[in-house]
């Protein structure tokens, strides 16, 4: 059993990121059904910042960012949503 952990004191070490994680559309814009299991890692690839370690240099909290699947390691906070960890480094883009 998964116990509720406040997020706001969850603090990253070093240069990760904690991301809460979003699904993308279930539909293409043109209508498509996209199956979960043509996307890996759940089908998450996007998301916002919440807290940032350190080290991290200028990704800034409440920031709308892409990032890699590859290694992204996503933890059960004990929330309706999923979150993940992963390094500054790996994020490849910030959604402005």
């Amino acid at each position: 059993m998964t116990q509720n952990v406040d997020i706001s004191k969850v603090v990253p070490q070093a240069d990760r990121v904690l991301i809460r994680l979003e699904e993308l559309p279930e539909k293409s814009a043109g209508g498509v059904l996209l199956p979960k299991s043509a996307v890996k890692f759940e089908h998450y690839l996007m998301g916002q910042v919440l807290s940032v370690g350190s080290e991290v240099g200028n990704i800034e909290t409440g920031k709308q960012v892409m990032f890699s699947d590859i290694n992204a390691y996503e933890v059960n906070l004990g929330t309706p949503e999923k979150h993940c960890f992963c390094r500054a480094g790996d994020l490849l883009a910030v959604v402005e």
